[in-house]
């Protein structure tokens, strides 16, 4: 069976300056098994100018990369608590589906820089906090479907839902109502590990939302951040901060066996996922090197649960694949911007 392609959530370890934005796209280029980015809206595709810099820089083999649109999502919710797709307010969806179109214009203008449609999925999000609607939800992504997305794929990406008493990072719609949404509209979904871990206070839960969307046949994607119950140099006790594995950051909940975990209920769905990745922060010293060695233990997490199913290769395949799967061995642990 093919591998998955790895991706990177970049922007979240990336260093502050251009110099060395420019060299670390360049380390994470060098490295085969790296297949793409995950790019943040609006970020590097903001404007132009941002644009002809992210195209000359952005690896010219990265050909499966994501843009998340939860930076602009969340900038504008800060300002219109009624913005969102799945907004319940006319006028709210309606700003959200014209801010998914500039998305969509500002992919195929990277597209004519590069010469090359290079953007495989987009991740979309089930705004606005508290009060999103699975039916405006639904709407959106019928209008969404009438746009010609040059190939690239709409994706719901799991955020915490809302919780009533409790103040929420995202507080978005609940993944059974995102599931249901997305079969019907014949899209997939994502799970962020951190933001499962968040909604539920538990990291078991990445693990369940992982399984559901297996076994339901609409799992996209797994993106691997971590989460924690303590204030850590990344912020507040569970925030959705992108923490980095438990090897590397002690208060985080998720370390290898908790991604392996993962993995093995991704790929024991009845299609399998197309990509795993890796998105944290790290700390602002960290050197390049150490950026990178922090992504890699991610992927060599994900690489042994994907490569230990019985009678398959562990060659890696493909340039940023994850290799072969199986049945894992017939084994899953239980251990969730």
């Amino acid at each position: 069976m093919p591998g998955q392609t790895f991706i990177v959530g970049v922007y979240a370890s990336m260093p502050p300056d251009r110099g060395g934005q420019a060299d670390y796209y360049r380390l994470l280029g060098d490295q085969s098994w790296i297949g793409g980015a995950e790019l943040p809206y609006p970020g590097d595709l903001a404007d132009a100018d941002a644009r002809a810099w992210l195209a000359g820089h952005l690896p010219a083999h990265w050909h499966a990369n994501a843009v998340t649109a939860i930076p602009g999502t969340m900038r504008t919710l800060g300002t219109d608590p009624s913005f969102g797709l799945a907004s319940p307010d006319a006028d709210g969806r309606a700003a959200a589906v014209a801010f998914a179109a500039r998305i969509r214009d500002a992919i195929a203008d990277l597209a004519d820089r590069r010469g090359h449609q290079d953007v495989t999925w987009v991740h979309l999000h089930t705004a606005p906090t508290g009060h999103p609607s699975p039916q405006a939800m639904a709407a959106s992504l019928e209008e969404l479907a009438g746009m010609d997305w040059m190939g690239a794929v709409p994706v719901i990406e799991h955020c915490d839902r809302y919780i009533e008493g409790r103040r929420p990072e995202k507080g978005f719609l609940p993944i059974g109502d995102e599931l249901d949404i997305a079969a019907a509209a014949g899209v997939g979904v994502t799970v962020n590990w951190g933001r499962s871990a968040v909604e539920g206070r538990d990291a078991a839960i990445p693990l369940a939302h992982v399984r559901s969307a297996a076994e339901r046949g609409v799992l996209s994607g797994v993106m691997f951040s971590g989460a924690g119950p303590e204030a850590s140099q990344y912020g507040y006790p569970w925030i959705d901060g992108h923490l980095p594995m438990r090897e590397d950051e002690p208060t985080s909940l998720m370390g290898a066996d908790e991604v392996r975990s993962c993995v093995r209920a991704a790929l024991g769905g009845t299609t399998p996922p197309a990509y795993f990745g890796a998105k944290m922060c790290v700390p602002a010293s960290s050197a390049l090197e150490e950026r990178l060695a922090m992504i890699r233990r991610v992927y060599d997490a994900v690489r042994s649960a994907a490569d230990c199913g019985p009678g398959e290769s562990g060659e890696s395949g493909e340039a940023g694949g994850v290799g072969t799967a199986g049945d894992c061995c017939g084994e899953v642990a239980h251990d969730g911007e």
